[in-house]
């Protein structure tokens, strides 16, 4: 088993063809001949993971976002990605394809909601028309629920911390989920007429927004909306290699702390 092989499935799950034109997913350190025997499977590519998985004997990390980004001037010792390249850690990123993947990100914050299936659920932000691809999911509720029942059962979800809300003062019947920096989608949730939008990363001028707009606006965190995915995709690469040795870091963990 190779890289190539784990990148081609996933690939074949979350096409990285499908990435939005900011993104940089795809094998982003390493060589496509390298033999896999263990997996990391992250959110963030950071300088305690590679230690773990330095000390552990991992051969590839696969992680969410890009653990190369912005545009590198240098590569120097104290790096993530200057520690996988000198200790032969191959780095896959698969992040908005994955975001917008069928059973993706969108998909699996829809489920653990219990909205119930999101395979006919309408997308929120369509990216491709042709395709119907997007970020985010509407849900319509069977009943209507209130903004603080709303947020106390994304907290729980999404075992978040803490959450933040604003309550658009109306029963909400309907719901639009959205993973990661969805600030901006405060605004695609107005223009459709959704009653609530569960994101992470809202501004508070977005905030002030819904609010006057009657717009339900929870904020579960990028980090939490996010790390989902590990969970999901180790289980994926658990059953289609059921050879390799697939984990999640315990260093894989929200670096923010709270008072």
């Amino acid at each position: 088993m190779t890289v190539r092989d784990i990148y081609n499935f996933i690939d074949s799950i979350a096409p990285f063809a499908t990435q939005d034109r900011f993104d940089n997913s795809g094998l982003l350190a390493g060589r496509m001949d390298k033999e896999v025997g263990k997996i990391a499977v992250c959110l963030d590519i950071t300088n305690e993971i590679v230690d773990e998985c330095v000390k552990l004997g991992t051969d590839l990390i696969i992680s969410h976002h890009p653990v190369i980004f912005e545009k590198l001037s240098c590569v120097t010792d104290g790096t993530p990605i200057y520690a996988l390249v000198k200790n032969d850690i191959a780095a896959i990123c698969v992040h908005t394809p994955i975001d917008m993947a069928k059973g993706g990100l969108s998909d699996i914050m829809y489920e653990l909601m219990g909205f119930g299936s999101p395979a006919d659920a309408e997308v929120l932000h369509v990216v491709d028309e042709k395709s119907g691809r997007g970020y985010g999911k509407i849900a319509h509720l069977e009943f209507g629920i209130s903004a603080q029942y709303l947020a106390e059962t994304a907290k729980d979800a999404f075992n978040c911390t803490t959450v933040r809300f604003v309550d658009g003062g109306k029963t909400i019947n309907t719901v639009a989920v959205c993973s990661g920096g969805g600030s901006g989608e405060v605004y695609t949730a107005l223009d459709k007429g959704i009653d609530a939008l569960i994101t992470g990363d809202v501004k508070w001028s977005a905030f002030v927004d819904a609010k006057n707009a009657g717009l339900t606006v929870v904020d579960a965190g990028h980090y939490h909306t996010e790390t989902i995915m590990c969970g999901h995709l180790s289980d994926l690469l658990t059953e289609k290699f059921p050879e390799a040795e697939v984990f999640i870091p315990l260093n894989n963990e929200d670096i923010c702390q709270y008072i």
